[in-house]
This record gives structure tokens, sequence and C-alpha cells, in this order.
């Protein structure tokens, strides 16, 4: 899991924090902007509701929706190889 600012729209301090989180459902990463405690969803940048999956699992491929609400391009999908999937990953 990742946090990175969304850009503001002045181009000064940024205007929400947010962070890549896998869905249990989707199996994808998604950018949640929003967490509600009481039920344990999350909303994410595309406007779904995600359900963290495991935190303990690599990086997923992320959302192609989330990633284009953000401005990233798909050259900066970090998706883990079967190669290191199996070998398994170093703390950092």
């Amino acid at each position: 899991m990742s946090t990175l600012p969304l850009p503001s729209p002045d181009g000064g301090r940024p205007a929400v924090r947010m962070q890549w989180l896998t869905c249990a459902l989707d199996g994808r990463d998604h950018a949640v902007v929003d967490h509600d405690p009481a039920s344990g969803a999350h909303l994410s940048a595309c406007a779904k509701t995600v359900w963290a999956a495991s935190l303990a699992s690599p990086p997923a491929a992320r959302c192609p929706d989330c990633r284009d609400a953000v401005g990233e391009t798909a050259a900066t999908d970090r998706r883990t190889r079967v190669l290191a999937r199996l070998r398994g990953r170093r703390a950092a």
C-alpha cells in the first residue's frame, strides 16, 4: 500500500491523500480517497466501493479508472511478476 498526494486544482498543496489498496472483490489496486470506519468500506478515485484484501498480499494490477483519475500512465504499473511472487518480497 502506498500513499501519494492527489494534485490540487490550483497547483499548490495536495487536496487529498490517497492510498493504493487491493480490493478483495476484484483483485485490483484502487486509489482510496475516503474510508468509512463504521462499515470498513473504502471509496476509490473511480467511485467504486473497495473492501480491503489482506494487507500482507503483494500489490496487484492497478485499476485503469483509478490510474486515469490520478493522472498515472500505464508504465507506472507496479504489478509483481510471477517469479517475484514465488520468491517472496523482501521488506523495504
